[in-house]
């Protein structure tokens, strides 16, 4: 099962929470044990210190060791500490103060500051030998740890009372939090849910543009646009693709139907009828594989096959390839430039370019015209160029910026599908170079094809 999104930000919220509030629980433990244990031994020094010089000022008075220790167990008054005097062979002299579950037998030879248990009681000890003016004895001073261990448990009850505590609030405010964050997002999910490919045009509205939701609606409105374009795009394919298909069918079906309305007629009638069923079936069929070659190139499925070429070779080939078509125009094409011209490319693809330029030139060029192909090494910026032009009237103004656009035809006298500058465009791109409309007037048009040079 997948978490949602505010339900792993609560988690991860909540966890992080824990570590912190935990460790430092744990901190707060160890220092408070530490600090108590520090002021316990702190005050079982002081309290030997204050044993000692009890025992010192008794001396001094020329006591005996008995007697100075019955005299200190009467003035050293410490009813919540166990006091313990011992002869240096380990006898009790006195022992007074809190009493103990058992004798207490404290090191003889060393000083010692342990945690020691007597019975079911653990108890912080102090003990040490002292030998003063010929006397020699051993001092202990111990103190029970069942108050210090309950002070430690009540702040262990407490700190985790408080981790809950803190960590249930956390939580809430976490999920509240998180879910206030969220909510723009599913807003923006419910307008996209109302954008379909019927109605592209929607676009997200974000509550605030500058912050990162704002960033991803920009982004998603972005790829709403391109996705839009493209959708627009094929529909106006597909409606120009009908429109340019729909006059050859048309005209094969009502050449057969006329043909076909009398019962008999005479050979030449025939011949003429099948004669435009096969002029339009070219043309038909010049459309068609034009479309899929610009299928196949928009959905990458039309692979490159590059082989080292000439230019100038490939582009005298076309040039008398297409002298067929001139002729019909009489137009004249003329090949001209530097020689040699070395490049990579696809042969195949690269001549139906530099074709469909030629016959784009030959189409437009005036009667007994001339069309100029020239090739240049570099072009001045270290590109291959390829300049086709025509003596023709030039493209209007206001057409200019469609000339490559599909079944883009602004002569009503051209038999062309539109689709040969398109295509044109793509094989240089997909050459990494790219065509463009260099210069168009009344003399005449100009195409370029920049490729890079190898």
């Amino acid at each position: 099962m997948t978490l949602s999104i505010r339900s792993r930000l609560t988690a991860w919220y909540s966890l992080v929470m824990v570590v912190v509030l935990v460790t430092g629980a744990v901190a707060v433990a160890l220092v408070q044990e530490r600090l108590t244990a520090a002021r316990l031994d702190g005050e079982l020094q002081r309290l030997m210190l204050t044993l000692e010089g009890v025992m010192r000022t008794e001396f001094g008075e020329g006591l005996t060791l008995d007697a100075a220790a019955e005299e200190a167990s009467t003035e050293v008054v410490a009813p919540d500490r166990t006091l313990l005097l011992l002869r240096p062979d380990g006898s009790v002299l006195e022992t007074w103060g809190r009493p103990v579950a058992q004798p207490w037998q404290p090191p003889l030879d060393r000083p010692s500051i342990a945690t020691i248990t007597l019975g079911a009681t653990e108890m912080r000890g102090v003990s040490r030998p002292v030998t003063y003016r010929g006397h020699q004895y051993v001092a202990g001073v111990a103190v029970s740890l069942d108050e210090v261990q309950a002070e430690h448990r009540e702040l262990l009850i407490a700190l985790g009372v408080g981790v809950l505590t803190a960590l249930t609030i956390a939580a809430i405010g976490g999920w509240l939090v998180a879910r206030q964050s969220l909510r723009p997002l599913e807003d923006l999910a419910a307008q996209a849910s109302t954008i379909t490919e019927r109605d592209p045009s929607g676009r997200l509205q974000p509550p605030h543009v500058d912050d990162e939701l704002g960033q991803l609606a920009r982004a998603f409105n972005a790829v709403l646009e391109r996705l839009a374009t493209a959708l627009n795009g094929q529909r106006q394919f597909m409606a120009d693709a009908s429109h340019e298909l729909r006059t050859p069918v048309s005209v094969v079906r009502t050449t057969a139907q006329v043909t076909l309305s009398r019962e008999a007629r005479s050979e030449s009638e025939y011949r003429e009828a099948i004669g435009i069923v096969e002029e339009q079936s070219t043309r038909l069929k010049r459309l068609v594989d034009a479309m899929f070659l610009l299928a196949r190139a928009e959905a990458r499925g039309l692979p490159l096959i590059p082989e080292p070429l000439y230019i100038d070779d490939l582009v005298a080939e076309c040039a008398r390839a297409s002298q067929v078509l001139a002729d019909t125009r009489q137009v004249t094409i003329r090949a001209r430039g530097d020689s040699e011209v070395p490049f990579s490319g696809d042969d195949t693809l690269l001549k139906q370019l530099i074709g469909n330029l030629l016959d784009n030139a030959i189409r437009h060029a005036r009667p007994q015209g001339a069309v100029v192909v020239d090739v240049h090494r570099n072009d001045g910026n270290g590109r291959i160029a390829i300049r086709v032009s025509d003596d023709g009237a030039g493209i209007p103004t206001e057409h200019r910026d469609r000339i490559f656009d599909r079944f883009a035809r602004f002569d009503s006298h051209s038999d062309g599908a539109g689709l040969g500058l398109p295509i044109a465009r793509w094989i240089a791109e997909a050459h990494g170079g790219n065509l463009l409309l260099e210069s168009t007037g009344p003399e005449g048009s100009c195409f370029a094809v920049f490729l890079p040079s190898h």
